[in-house]
């Protein structure tokens, strides 16, 4: 412990010794563990993001579908489960292709459809009006000079189970905006399990849309997850025990949100204390601090 507590002014008040103590801690992480960079941070950094088979598919079967023009899809599951790291992804695979104009918002404190609309329209460029059936023509406008030079526009939409009855009338509404052989836009709506069940309250809307449904990972999932961050951040084999990735899953129940907390937590205590490896009984103490339940 002698060479991390040597970035510290012993000179300095106590209270401003220990702020100063824990700031070196925090940075020592990474170089303790030799590695390029943190592997766990919550952001969804897509380079981060793990392809289990079901974050795979979901990818896979969105690109599809988004690219060919066949339908709008709801992506669906509990807090952390990934969902917002998927849309990125997509976002990422499609936002540098010319064929493609995607655009990608969140749908957050949206109290009605004409302020809905505004927003969607202000982020393809779209000139608004001030009548609401105005707004819809010029939208409708933009969709088939779009269609018509070979361009997809895609809407991306997170937290969309904040979407109240009004708003998702206005996606049924773009929904009708079509050619006899494709959709003019092609929508995806990421939210939390509720969306799943505001959609299909709204049959006309459901019966339009194709759901994508995200899971809690397994306990071998959730270790491989851990394995790749930890690649990706530079290092090799991950230092938890056995009895630490089962503890892992205990405390999270498989959501890589919470995995991914779990794990900083356990990594600095680790380093506070001079262990070389997180065990079981690390995992139980920042399992604590984190106010995570077995």
């Amino acid at each position: 412990m002698v060479s991390r507590l040597s970035c510290a002014n012993f000179n300095m008040p106590l209270d401003n010794l220990a702020d100063n103590f824990i700031h070196c801690i925090y940075m020592d992480v990474v170089s303790h563990l030799k590695l390029n960079e943190t592997p766990f941070r919550i952001s969804p950094d897509p380079r981060f993001l793990f392809l289990s088979d079901q974050v795979r598919e979901a990818i896979a079967k969105c690109e599809y579908m988004t690219r060919n023009r066949i339908g709008p899809l709801y992506i669906y599951g509990p807090i952390g489960s990934g969902k917002t790291s998927i849309l990125r992804r997509l976002h990422e695979t499609l936002r540098d292709d010319p064929e493609y104009r995607v655009s990608m918002l969140i749908a957050a404190n949206i109290k009605t459809s004409n302020a809905f609309l505004r927003i969607i329209m202000e982020e393809f460029g779209v000139k608004t009006a001030r009548a609401y059936d105005r707004s819809l023509r010029n939208f409708e406008e933009f969709l088939i000079e779009q269609y018509e030079a070979g361009i997809v526009p895609i809407l991306l939409i997170d937290e969309a189970q904040n979407m109240g009855r009004d708003t998702l009338r206005l996606i049924h509404y773009l929904l009708n905006f079509e050619t006899a052989k494709a959709k003019l836009l092609q929508i995806v709506l990421v939210g939390q399990e509720e969306l799943a069940s505001r959609i299909l309250r709204y049959r006309e809307l459901a019966s339009r849309m194709f759901p994508i449904a995200i899971n809690a990972m397994s306990p071998d999932e959730l270790q491989r997850m851990i394995e790749f961050r930890w690649m990706v951040a530079g290092g090799t084999t991950p230092p938890l025990s056995p009895d630490a990735y089962e503890a892992l899953f205990a405390f999270t129940k498989g959501l890589p949100r919470d995995a991914v907390k779990l794990c900083d937590e356990a990594l600095r205590h680790i380093v506070a204390n001079n262990h070389d490896v997180v065990s079981s009984a690390d995992i139980e103490v920042t399992a604590s601090s984190l106010n995570l339940t077995r």
